[in-house]
């Protein structure tokens, strides 16, 4: 199997953003918000003029990395993704021989795999604020719900004009 596409990679950068298709952009990101280099140092380095680091660094840069409160907050959240990439590309290495060995009793099955690399993407999506873990309420279907709308209608019943609005707005 060939190389897999590294989902952490720019974090939605756009195109024409030469800063943020610099190889070493990541680096040069955290150096900077670490004052260890100032926007000209950066600038020159990328090969590009101040101004377009600035709207590099006030458009393009993580929110969480803008908000951390100290440093280390970003070089643990790195670690932690590359902790990540790291056994997300064992998962993968693993899963590409398990497709590939006849026998499931050597790697066992790939499904396993295909299980914790979702998994892994999932988390990944959560970190970096593109998923949410918080549970989604459906109310419509509720029991509480039908019965609270059935009374509702039915207490409306001598006045047809704002039952039927009632209904209209309900059912929309």
């Amino acid at each position: 199997m060939g190389k897999r596409a590294d989902p952490l990679q720019g974090y939605g950068c756009d195109p024409r953003c030469k800063c943020g298709q610099y190889p070493g952009h990541l680096e040069l990101d955290k150096a900077y918000l670490n004052n260890e280099i100032s926007l000209q140092q950066y600038a020159d380095k990328v090969g590009c003029t101040k101004p377009s680091v600035e709207r590099h660094v006030k458009g393009h840069l993580p929110e969480a990395l803008l908000k951390a409160k100290d440093i280390e907050d970003v070089a643990n959240g790195d670690s932690l993704l590359d902790e990540l990439k790291k056994a997300q590309e064992r998962a993968y290495s693993l899963l590409d021989k398990a497709e590939a060995a006849a026998n499931t009793k050597i790697y066992g099955a790939p499904v396993a795999y295909l299980r914790e690399i979702r998994e892994q993407l999932k988390f990944i999506a959560e970190l970096e604020g593109k998923l949410s873990s918080q549970p989604q309420i459906t109310i419509v279907s509720s029991p509480q719900w039908i019965e609270l709308r059935t009374l509702i209608i039915g207490a409306l019943e001598p006045y047809p004009d704002a039952r039927q609005a009632v209904v209209h707005a309900i059912y929309k």
